[in-house]
């Protein structure tokens, strides 16, 4: 369903995740969105109408917006400025053995390598999940073994585009991974 397609007032719920809002606002291929009281955008494709539903109100308009609700929508886009802020964060996980695990002597190269690669997958997993736009894996210079791992790894996943991490932080050492939506 393209932007044009959605009016403002229209009831709508997200597809790939929990909520339902009203519709404030429409630019192009983009909506925003009234849900709770904060004002968020999303991708038209992201978005339904609700349109037959006996559980939702009839369409509301934004006119009937009381002083006390200005306030709590004031305090909403605060808090999500603060939270997309916190989501051009860059997050990084150092997969160094010594960072990984206290006790590790007795592992074999091949077991160290499988689980830096297990915490690997598992904290990739969770930045999707997160919805994260950057992380970092770091892996060291070394042989480039745990790199390569890492890159083949990467190149399994979709929407995801990765490069080495800027040298002036990580030197050599580090991947940095852009997570597409």
């Amino acid at each position: 369903m393209q932007g044009s397609n959605f009016r403002v007032g229209d009831r709508v719920r997200l597809l790939d995740q929990e909520g339902e809002g009203v519709v404030c606002g429409v630019t192009g291929p983009k909506v925003i969105i009234d849900l709770d009281g904060m004002e968020m955008t999303f991708e038209a494709a992201e978005l339904v109408v609700v349109e037959h539903d006996d559980l939702v109100d009839h369409k509301i308009v934004s006119k009937d917006i009381s002083a006390k609700d200005k306030e709590i929508r004031k305090q909403g886009k605060a808090k999500l400025k603060d939270l997309e802020e916190a989501t051009q964060a860059v997050y990084e996980l150092d997969l160094h053995i010594h960072e990984l695990l206290d006790h590790y002597n007795n592992m074999t190269n091949g077991e160290i390598l499988q689980h830096q690669m297990r915490a690997c997958r598992q904290f990739v997993r969770e930045a999707i999940d997160k919805r994260y736009q950057k992380i970092v894996l770091i892996h060291g210079v070394g042989e480039g073994v745990l790199r390569t791992e890492i890159h083949h790894y990467l190149d399994t996943l979709q929407r995801i585009e990765y490069h080495d991490a800027p040298y002036r932080t990580y030197g050599y050492g580090a991947t940095e991974v852009i997570i597409h939506r």
